[in-house]
């Protein structure tokens, strides 16, 4: 009662608070549960769609075929993993490993993002896309659209001169793709680093400028020429922010392909949806789509710093391997698993479960 009357709780006519306060950290773990369970069942789906590949061999086989396997647990991050099996690194096409990757990077972004702008600078959000049709090959508009992306960024005068004019130096880029009526859609999200704060004219000016140079390189790159509306969109304000807080996999699935679409299909949508495999869009089969998606990006940098950053933001430069790998860093022994007792878990498809 020594609070002011404005922060007490509120109470009944028979004192007791009108506000019931719940421990929701059991709902917690039990999310976490399902997220890891969800995750491993698409990885058995992509173990039958990409024979022959590396990921079929992800959290299944055996790094030294002379040791066992065990159980480690991170205390920081308070999550147990396997010792001594495979991970196949792969941010495109396993949802196992692509959750560990894509929460790293998320935490790499949020990190400059924060010190850039606590010394007073802004983000911007840019997204680049290009026209794209169902019959389009989507290894030949991958390849045309890097080159797209490399003229508009270090590749032509205008380019330089726009980058230069609006003091641009650093930025980092993001490419995702989705599916939809008109085939595959792959774009790119880009967090542009300004050292000042960006007015509304500004705002407007930069984007003018950036889809005179967008349009130019795309045609240069034998695409065809983008719309204003559809092929260049600059972002000020939260936007960035908010589209870094929903990147990542602990939360919700909503990084880039792996993030649930609604019109339009994530490579992962693809992936749950190769259950029944019913054709979509022109008769398209899912787990064809999927394979065709993960064959044609597989060895694709999804997430790319621009020359410099991380050491200007001193962020240690870890491949996508590195980061798999990490998961067992600073992690305690907990248990050796029997050859028959994994045999048996990877069988009956229960090493989520078992975790």
């Amino acid at each position: 009662d020594d609070l002011p009357s404005h922060l007490r709780p509120h109470k009944d006519e028979k004192g007791r608070p009108l506000v019931k306060y719940t421990d929701n950290s059991s709902i917690l773990v039990q999310q976490g549960f399902q997220r890891l369970r969800d995750r491993f069942k698409l990885l058995n789906k992509v173990r039958k769609i990409l024979k022959g590949e590396r990921t079929q061999h992800c959290f299944f086989n055996r790094v030294d075929r002379n040791d066992g396997v065990g159980v480690m647990f991170n205390k920081s991050r308070n999550k147990a993993n396997y010792s001594n099996i495979m991970r196949c690194a792969n941010a495109w096409g396993c949802p196992v490993c692509a959750a560990i990757i894509s929460e790293h990077r998320k935490c790499e972004v949020k990190e400059a993002m924060d010190w850039w702008q606590g010394q007073g600078g802004s983000v911007l959000l840019l997204t680049l896309t290009v026209p794209h049709y169902s019959h389009t090959d989507i290894k030949q508009l991958k390849k045309d659209l890097k080159k797209a992306y490399s003229k508009f960024f270090k590749g032509v005068r205008a380019s330089k001169d726009m980058f230069a004019k609006w003091q641009i130096e650093h930025y980092i880029s993001c490419f995702e793709i989705t599916h939809g009526e008109n085939g595959f859609h792959p774009h790119y999200h880009i967090l542009l680093f300004i050292p000042y704060a960006v007015g509304i004219g500004s705002h407007i000016g930069m984007e003018q400028d950036m889809y005179a140079v967008w349009k130019d390189c795309c045609t240069k790159s034998g695409l065809d020429e983008p719309s204003q509306k559809h092929g260049l969109h600059l972002q000020a304000g939260d936007d960035a922010s908010n589209y870094v807080a929903k990147w990542g996999l602990e939360h919700e699935m909503t990084k880039g392909h792996v993030k649930k679409g609604r019109e339009s299909f994530t490579p992962f949508d693809l992936l749950r949806l190769s259950d029944k495999d019913e054709p979509i869009f022109e008769n398209k089969i899912p787990s064809k789509l999927f394979q065709e998606f993960a064959i044609a990006f597989k060895g694709a940098r999804q997430l790319m710093f621009s020359r410099g950053l991380k050491h200007a933001f001193s962020i240690k430069d870890l491949s996508d391997e590195d980061v798999a790998d990490s998961t067992l860093d600073e992690a305690e022994f907990l248990t050796d698993i029997e050859d028959l007792a994994f045999h048996l878990l990877c069988k009956y498809k229960k090493r989520a479960q078992y975790l």
